[in-house]
C-alpha cells in the first residue's frame, strides 16, 4: 500500500509541476501585451507591486522576497528610478544599502498597469464565480508560502480549508 501511495504522490507531484510551468508561461503570455501597453515590464510590475503593499524595502529584501536575481532587480530598480516611479535614499542604519520607496508616478504606473492586466485577466474569467476565483487566489498564496517555507493561515471562515495550513505532525 505505501508503493501505491508514493506513486499516486509522485503522479500529483509532476502535474502540479507540468500545470503550474503551463499557468506561468499562459500568465506570462497573457499579462505582456498589458504591461507593455502601460510601459512596464513583468519584473518592474512585480516591483512596483510589492512596493506599493510594503512600503519602503531594500534591493536585497526584493530580491528574496520575489525570487529574482539581485542582477535582475539592480537593473529593473535603476530603470524604475529613472522612469521616475521609485527613489532611493542612503539607508542610515546600513550606509552601503539603499531604502527604496514607490512615487507618486510610480503609484500612478503601476495604477495603469493593473486596470489593463485585470482588464485582460477579467476578459479570461469572466465566467468563473468570484468565490471559485478568492479560493484559487487562496489556495496559490498558500501554496507559494509554502515554497517559501512560510507558513499559510487559513482562508477567512474556511478554519479547515485543506492545503491552506501545513500539515500537523502525526
Amino acid at each position: 500500500m505505501g508503493e501505491q501511495l508514493q506513486a499516486v504522490d509522485e503522479f500529483a507531484g509532476r502535474r502540479v509541476v507540468r500545470e503550474l510551468g503551463a499557468a506561468s508561461r499562459l500568465l506570462r503570455g497573457l499579462m505582456t501585451p498589458p504591461l507593455q501597453a502601460a510601459g512596464v515590464t513583468q519584473a518592474e510590475y512585480h516591483l512596483l507591486v510589492y512596493l506599493e503593499e510594503r512600503g519602503t524595502s531594500t534591493g536585497k529584501e526584493l530580491s528574496c522576497r520575489l525570487s529574482l536575481d539581485k542582477t535582475t532587480v539592480s537593473r529593473q530598480l535603476a530603470a524604475l528610478e529613472e522612469s521616475g516611479s521609485i527613489a532611493r535614499t542612503t539607508d542610515p542604519s546600513n550606509r552601503r544599502s539603499h531604502l527604496i520607496n514607490l512615487t507618486d508616478a510610480g503609484r500612478e504606473r503601476l495604477a495603469d498597469a493593473r486596470r489593463r492586466t485585470l482588464a485582460a485577466l477579467e476578459d479570461r474569467f469572466s465566467s468563473w464565480p468570484a468565490q471559485g476565483l478568492e479560493e484559487l487566489a487562496d489556495r496559490l498564496a498558500a501554496f507559494n508560502d509554502q515554497l517559501r517555507g512560510e507558513q499559510s493561515e487559513p482562508a477567512e471562515g474556511d478554519p479547515d480549508a485543506p492545503g491552506l495550513r501545513p500539515a500537523q505532525p502525526a
